[in-house]
């Protein structure tokens, strides 16, 4: 014989919705949300400091979750050897690279049109409803100017939370 239970809402007994957990459902691995940062906008540098291209505030939807990182950045410059090193912090600290400032770089006199995109994945924690800010920067190779996102060139970042 089997049964049907069916119910408009489930409650706790404190009134509050359960989560999966309470549920006794186990979540761990599966993804939470997945958002983006992406600009096209061109952004002139001319400096060798590490610079902050896009950040994003995400609010975590679970505590103890792990975060998977994409990144991409895309850079002009004219007839120089020249390059970039592209970098994701998170709430100010490094959490992944591209390599160094020269790991996107050409030695040659033509004008240049060069880009990568790097993944890496963020195992800090969260704690849900808590916001973290994650920012895309850059360290350029020389103080040479170089031009992000430049001529229909992009740069930008996916998170995408993963239940720990």
């Amino acid at each position: 014989m089997t049964s049907i239970i069916k119910v408009d809402t489930l409650q706790k007994a404190n009134g509050a919705t359960p989560t999966a957990a309470d549920l006794g459902i186990n979540t761990t691995g599966t993804v939470l949300q997945v958002v983006n940062s992406y600009n096209t906008s061109q952004l002139e540098v001319s400096s060798t400091t590490l610079v902050t291209l896009s950040t994003l505030s995400v609010i975590p939807v679970a505590t103890g979750s792990r975060f998977a990182i994409q990144f991409f950045l895309s850079a002009n410059w004219g007839a120089t050897n020249h390059g970039f090193g592209a970098y994701m912090h998170r709430d100010g600290s490094e959490v992944a690279r591209s390599g160094n400032a020269h790991s996107v770089y050409t030695n040659t006199i033509s004008d240049n049109y060069l880009g990568g995109a790097w993944c890496s994945i963020d195992e800090t924690g969260s704690t849900a409803g808590t916001a973290i800010s994650f920012q895309l920067k850059a360290l350029s190779y020389k103080s040479t100017t170089l031009r992000f996102s430049s001529a229909s060139q992009s740069r930008g970042f996916i998170i995408t939370e993963i239940a720990g």
